[in-house]
């Protein structure tokens, strides 16, 4: 009996041991299977990562960039990269050409039909603008975001009008980042003379729309520029268009906001800030540029100004 009981433990035995084996092998192909994923799972951040350091250097560029009233930059170099008035056929060339140098450009370039002309007009004119016009088609059209403190602690801080913290939102026919050049000029001189944080550029466009002071196939009204700037608590009135009177105000801590036509600003039609004076040249804080936004001749200014209005708190 003892030697048929041993004889029939044999086997169980042999059973435990293959279950056992059996259960080793799975464990490995577990532990094999997890490593894959984690490598897999390092691939992909990794990849994302690649991805993305190209736009968070530029947006930390132009983060760097937000709140200074002015850069001690070459008149030469903003005049060497003034706008063009492009056709579509150029704007297409362009961004073929800015695709294959960037590959940020590329999915732009590929959708290009999808977006408004003039808006790649303005990217193709200033490079500035890329994170704003690859966030366009997905833009919810509301306003996010407030001044940083770098911005508040600025005398006139430059503000721009494609900043995506209000940029997408609607003005007029179009959007803040296209249309809205004057509410931000005026948003630049209410922060910096009142302390009005509040008085953000999309604050400022919609008090202009909802009292009459965009004008359908014009624009803002210049009357935004003084009626609606009371409404704020700044003052500001009509000056004469003369160095002694700009470069005058302009000593006396007024700032100046300026109608500009056709030249280094723009093709058409836009307004800039002037924030004060330094070497004898002027301080420009221009809405829809970082680069412009540096130290003018006054004689480069004067034949480009249309008209021009002094403020103060």
């Amino acid at each position: 009996m003892e030697r048929e009981n041993s004889q029939r433990m044999i086997p169980r035995r042999r059973g435990n041991d293959q279950k056992n084996i059996h259960m080793r092998r799975r464990k490995h192909r577990k532990h094999r299977f997890l490593k894959v994923l984690v490598v897999i799972l390092t691939v992909i951040v990794m990849w994302k990562l690649i991805g993305n350091v190209g736009s968070w250097v530029r947006q930390w560029q132009l983060d760097e960039e937000y709140g200074v009233s002015a850069q001690n930059m070459s008149i030469h170099d903003a005049k060497e990269k003034a706008p063009q008035k492009l056709s579509t056929t150029q704007i297409k060339k362009r961004l073929h050409s800015l695709a294959k140098k960037d590959s940020a450009y590329q999915n732009i370039y590929d959708n290009r039909d999808k977006y408004p002309t003039v808006l790649l007009r303005s990217l193709c004119n200033n490079a500035e603008m890329l994170e704003f016009v690859k966030g366009y088609l997905s833009a919810d059209g509301f306003a996010h975001g407030h001044l940083t403190k770098k911005e508040c602690k600025e005398k006139i801080p430059l503000l721009l009008q494609w900043d995506q913290r209000w940029g997408y939102v609607s003005y007029g026919s179009s959007d803040i980042a296209l249309s809205g050049c004057a509410p931000t000029c005026l948003s630049m001189v209410i922060v910096g003379l009142t302390g009005n944080l509040k008085a953000t550029p999309n604050k400022i466009a919609k008090y202009a729309q909802d009292n009459g002071y965009y004008l359908k196939g014009t624009g803002t009204s210049w009357s935004l520029l003084t009626e609606g700037a009371s409404h704020f608590g700044v003052v500001g009135r009509e000056i004469s268009l003369s160095k002694e009177t700009v470069c005058g105000v302009l000593k006396q801590g007024q700032p100046v906001i300026c109608s500009v036509g056709r030249g280094d600003f723009t093709t058409e039609g836009h307004f800039i800030v002037l924030t004060g004076m330094k070497d004898g040249r002027i301080k420009v804080n221009d809405p829809n540029c970082i680069r412009r936004s540096c130290l003018w001749e006054y004689e480069i200014l004067e034949p480009q100004i249309k008209n021009l209005w002094a403020y103060h708190g």
